[in-house]
């Protein structure tokens, strides 16, 4: 009964890691390359448009076969920071807010030049959920890894399902 277990177990993990795992196989190109992020947003932190640059440049190469390339590559990413804010996430009886919720929009525009098809202008959204006690200064960093890494996975997800 106990390596009938352990058997399962182990098969259950390979079929998650074939299943959720690196997107590797999905998507033919090659090359890749990420302009940095213009910062529309009035109120974004100085710089995050290049450490947003930096975070899905090291998410796809970590999560894909492609290879980062400064020009002529098979995929060229480029976007902007739309919006950066916050909203009340969770009002109680007394109309407060227990959470909030910092959000951000990217406009991202993906060439590809292997087909053109395939090319899209799209935004993504996201938020990550703080609470309404804490300053944004103080979790904001915190957050932003989240965001990123949900518009990466997003922008991942584009990318591959129509391969």
């Amino acid at each position: 009964m106990k390596n009938y277990l352990i058997i399962s177990l182990i098969f259950t993990l390979v079929s998650c890691e074939i299943q959720y795992g690196m997107l590797d196989n999905s998507i033919e190109a090659d090359h890749f390359s990420i302009d940095i992020f213009e910062e529309q947003a009035a109120n974004a932190p100085s710089g995050y448009g290049i450490g947003l640059t930096e975070f899905m440049r090291d998410y796809l190469v970590s999560r894909s076969k492609m290879k980062l390339k400064t020009d002529e590559a098979d995929i060229q990413i480029s976007g902007k920071v739309k919006s950066y804010y916050t909203e009340p996430g969770a009002i109680q009886a007394d109309e407060n807010s227990a959470l909030n919720n910092l959000k951000v929009v990217v406009n991202i525009s993906v060439i590809n030049n292997l087909d053109e098809k395939q090319s899209f202008v799209k935004d993504f959204a996201r938020f990550s959920t703080y609470p309404a006690t804490s300053a944004l200064a103080d979790v904001e960093d915190e957050l932003l890894e989240d965001i990123n890494e949900q518009i990466s996975q997003d922008l991942l997800t584009e990318l591959s399902k129509n391969w």
